[in-house]
């Protein structure tokens, strides 16, 4: 295990940073790819409670860090490129005999594949070994375009390599697009439902990470995340304490440090690769078009629009006598022709058309209110428009969602990005310029909600109590277990005329939402006030849901840290 460079690279981190700055420097970085700087990596010391993140005077070349678990993410994306057909790995048929490493796979006697391994971070799955890699393909694979020599060999595929930054970043950024996009696909679960799922609301859905764990020579956790931000920028970030810790520790300084959302940056990495979701937009469905005509900048003013693709300006005469200037860099498309009035309709990658509502029915003034304006406008898209051949199809009107015409700007497509894949379910999703109601998000109200400090996930839970998180994969990030929560309301309800006596419990406003567990420990997110847990019908987990319980009631007192405390409680309630 070779730690002492990494160890020395953290002293001389400390050392090169002045008064209040050394601890920071020590204890959480971050690192990102400069866009047009050449391969220039932009390294910040993040602070420690408040203040700016500090530059920190190293050359990338010479700071190495440890691999840990992002080796994984480079034989995913080599089997990704070279469309290979691995089999799936299966378990071990019984818990007794599986690994420490298989634990994180799958249950005994089931498989993983791919993309689930990937987010799980299944270390047997993306063996060279057991996947049969040659090293003379993985070489000429790799070689071809980059020339970092640790990428280079196989044996150096484990979590005790060290690497310099610059050349880890630079890989990153040289994954071909359809592989860092399935990639992307499969990290997703690991943002919200794994290690990053207390970091998520503050960094987004649209920056997707493999994160890592490691152990210094003083036996300390090491961890962090490396992947793209939501423009496709490559990053690198590490702190004290495991993967979850750090990020859900520094995931606010890391929001400020890391670079503002670029479309330069977007178009020029391909974010949004071909073969993804779209949308299609009728445009003014229930304005009729006159005219349509193509301004230049030439004494000739302007001429009639020929149909087709729409590039460059053009100034749009409606039938009541308005009218509107536009441009399009072929996005929009214009039919009709001598007796035909014109129509033009339009195609978007699905955060494109969301930053356009944004713009359309709403603003960027207040972030948080721009972010939960994206959700509900993604999630009444998906519930309300037809899907066909890949794209949903509405139309821009005042009955549905309107639309911009002109392309959004970089405020809304941050917005749309910062939520990338994140629907609401469970409820019929509606929203109104300053009329709030069931299920229906009032915008005049969420700004002023924003403008009091609530984020978008607050913000949206006032309009939508009975509404979940989930992505438009299908996935949950809280499976409802609505019998669990019955049971559990029914069971509050005696409790706590008992828990009053007890010093520090609070009762909540109302009794929790009960999550599915997917894998690990169950546990009570504290924000949310949601308790994960796999079921209520025997014993232990009914206990499991007192405890949980109880760690949200006491939350705010040192009883709720006291796990010995919590669960003689727990047990006292349940069997009582």
């Amino acid at each position: 295990m070779r730690t002492s460079t990494f160890v020395s690279l953290l002293a001389a981190l400390a050392a090169l940073a002045s008064g209040g700055s050394a601890k920071a420097a020590d204890d959480a970085l971050v690192a990102w790819l400069q866009p047009g700087q050449e391969g220039r990596v932009e390294m910040r010391a993040l602070p420690g409670a408040t203040g700016a993140s500090q530059p920190v005077s190293r050359d990338a070349t010479a700071t190495r860090v440890p691999l840990g678990s992002l080796w994984k993410l480079f034989v995913f994306a080599y089997l990704s490129e070279n469309r290979a057909q691995e089999p799936a790995y299966v378990c071990s048929a019984n818990r007794a005999t599986q690994t420490g490493e298989e634990q994180y796979c799958c249950a005994p006697g089931e498989s993983v594949a791919r993309a689930q391994a990937l987010a799980r971070s299944c270390a047997p799955y993306f063996s060279p070994a057991r996947l049969g890699i040659a090293k003379k393909d993985w070489q000429a694979h790799w070689q071809s375009r980059i020339g970092a020599p640790w990428l280079l060999e196989l044996d150096h595929l484990k979590p005790e390599t060290e690497v310099p930054v610059d050349e880890l970043l630079k890989s990153l950024a040289m994954i071909a697009p359809q592989a860092r996009a399935e990639a992307r696909s499969a990290l997703l679960e690991a943002g919200i439902e794994g290690y990053g799922r207390e970091a998520w609301p503050v960094l987004g859905s649209g920056m997707r990470y493999k994160t890592y764990s490691w152990h210094r020579a003083d036996g300390s956790a090491f961890g962090g995340a490396a992947g793209w931000l939501a423009d496709g920028t490559p990053f690198w970030f590490g702190a004290r304490g495991s993967s979850r810790s750090a990020l859900a520790s520094w995931a606010p300084q890391l929001a400020a440090a890391l670079p503002a959302f670029s479309v330069r940056r977007w178009r020029e990495t391909g974010v949004d690769p071909g073969g993804t979701a779209c949308v299609d937009v009728d445009f003014f469905a229930r304005y009729p078009l006159r005219a349509v005509w193509q301004v230049h900048a030439s004494a000739e003013g302007k001429v009639k629009a020929t149909p087709g693709d729409l590039k460059g300006r053009f100034r749009l005469e409606f039938a009541n006598g308005n009218w509107l200037t536009i441009a399009s860099r072929g996005e929009l498309s214009l039919a009709g022709g001598e007796g035909t009035a014109p129509a033009i309709t339009g195609r978007f990658a699905i955060n494109d058309y969301v930053a356009r509502v944004i713009e359309r029915e709403g603003s960027t003034d207040q972030p948080q209110a721009a972010r939960a304006l994206a959700i509900a406008a993604r999630s009444y898209l998906v519930q309300n428009a037809h899907f066909e051949a890949g794209c949903w199809h509405i139309a821009d009107s005042s009955r549905t969602q309107r639309v911009s015409a002109n392309a959004p700007g970089d405020a809304a497509l941050a917005a749309a990005w910062f939520s990338d894949d994140i629907i609401l379910k469970g409820v019929a999703v509606r929203y109104h310029g300053d009329a709030p109601g069931a299920n229906r998000l009032a915008w005049r109200e969420a700004i002023a909600r924003a403008g009091e400090g609530w984020d978008f996930e607050r913000i949206l839970g006032a309009a939508y109590p009975q509404a979940t998180i989930a992505t438009l994969s299908g996935r949950e990030e809280c499976a409802r277990l609505e019998a669990a929560e019955n049971w559990l309301a029914r069971a509050i309800a005696g409790w706590n005329a008992r828990l009053l006596r007890e010093p520090g419990f609070e009762a909540l406003g109302a009794p929790p939402k009960v999550c599915a567990l997917a894998d690990g420990h169950p546990y009570s997110d504290q924000k949310r006030l949601r308790i994960y847990a796999r079921g209520w019908r025997n014993l232990d987990e009914r206990v499991t849901l007192a405890h949980e319980y109880l760690h949200l009631a006491f939350r705010f007192h040192p009883n709720g840290a006291d796990e010995n405390y919590i669960e003689r409680l727990a047990r006292r309630l349940i069997e009582s």
